[in-house]
């Protein structure tokens, strides 16, 4: 808990330290509690204990895929159920959208991403006002 009330769990699974870094400054005036994953095992560990309140998902991840670990995730029953997601990915093909869509991700934001764009992204769905 914050002294403002609410602190909402935010779990970004990137393994590009310098796009976390960016996430990581973008996120920092927000009422966020901000968790890294670095590779879709670590994600997947990470996600099979808690259930965050938003999730920023990349795409191409060391290991796997970023839908692998969802898929993984349901798999061993800690489907993702209601949480917001968030795709992050350098990807413009279609079939990725429509995978996302499927995945039931919220947005979608191709890298590189305006900071200002995720930071709005993230405050409307956590419900932040300004």
């Amino acid at each position: 808990e914050s002294l403002m009330g609410k602190l909402y769990r935010v779990v970004s699974v990137e393994d590009d330290e310098d796009i976390f870094a960016v996430i990581k400054l973008t996120l920092k005036e927000l009422p966020v509690e901000l968790l890294h994953a670095g590779t879709g095992e670590e994600a997947i560990a990470l996600l099979s204990t808690m259930k965050p309140d938003l999730l920023l998902l990349d795409v191409t991840l060391p290991d796997m895929r970023g839908w692998d670990v969802l898929d993984k995730l349901a798999a061993d029953g800690h489907k993702l159920e209601g949480v917001p997601i968030v795709v992050l990915t350098s990807h413009t093909e279609l079939t990725h959208r429509v995978i996302a869509r499927f995945q039931g991700a919220t947005a979608y934001l191709l890298k590189p991403f305006m900071p200002s764009a995720l930071r709005d992204q993230v405050r409307e769905i956590l419900g932040l006002t300004t």
